[in-house]
């Protein structure tokens, strides 16, 4: 399948005077910023009903580059998950709220087919693991361990290599993935309507949202 419909968490900044506001909003199923007198941002995201942090929400996390959250313990927020916003994506941050401002409600429904976008094939760093060589290996491709197909850093860091274009080596001209059966893993779980899904679109297809 490759349309989905979506809903996703709509973005709104508040001052800490309104923390019972950004709160509700969240539990509403929306996503709220929370911008302090000292203009340092925290994002503060849903959770399950098991109290983890739902799916897009990390993704929200991820797509600016970290991995922690904390769950709030007291105040009007208790319960929800909070990160703290690294300097360098306050800016990203605060434009998802611009994004979201002309939307009305705490989330919105949109429909995204995967064969007519793939976005998130261009200019992506899809990093590979020793799983995904043994799956080109045992799916009868070892010639994607060549480095025509992928680059080994000094690191370590083994990454697929894309062509000159941006788009991906295996991507072809129906937008459909070539090597799909055996798909890296970090392509596996990328997640459509997640931040970073709806970055890409924006990057590669101009949309602005969804």
């Amino acid at each position: 399948m490759s349309a989905y419909e979506v809903v996703r968490p709509i973005w709104r900044r508040f001052k800490p005077a309104y923390l019972t506001r950004a709160a509700a909003h969240v539990h509403a199923g929306g996503h709220a910023v929370i911008v302090r007198d000292d203009d340092a941002l925290d994002m503060i995201l849903g959770v399950d009903e098991k109290g983890k942090i739902t799916e897009l929400g990390l993704w929200s996390i991820l797509a600016i580059e970290q991995q922690r959250w904390r769950r709030v313990t007291s105040g009007p927020a208790k319960g929800l998950a909070m990160a703290r916003v690294k300097v360098d994506y306050e800016g990203s941050v605060l434009d998802w709220c611009d994004r979201d401002s002309v939307h009305e409600g705490p989330a919105r429904r949109i429909k995204l087919d995967c064969l007519e976008c793939a976005a998130c094939c261009h200019e992506s760093n899809v990093v590979l693991d020793e799983a995904d060589l043994e799956r080109f290996t045992e799916g009868g491709r070892a010639d994607l361990l060549g480095r025509a197909y992928i680059k080994r850093a000094r690191d370590g860091r083994i990454t697929l290599r894309f062509a000159e274009t941006g788009k991906c080596q295996h991507l072809g001209r129906d937008k459909k993935c070539r090597i799909y059966t055996i798909r890296p893993d970090n392509c596996r779980a990328f997640v459509v309507g997640s931040e970073a899904c709806l970055a890409a679109r924006e990057d590669t297809l101009g949309y602005r949202d969804g």
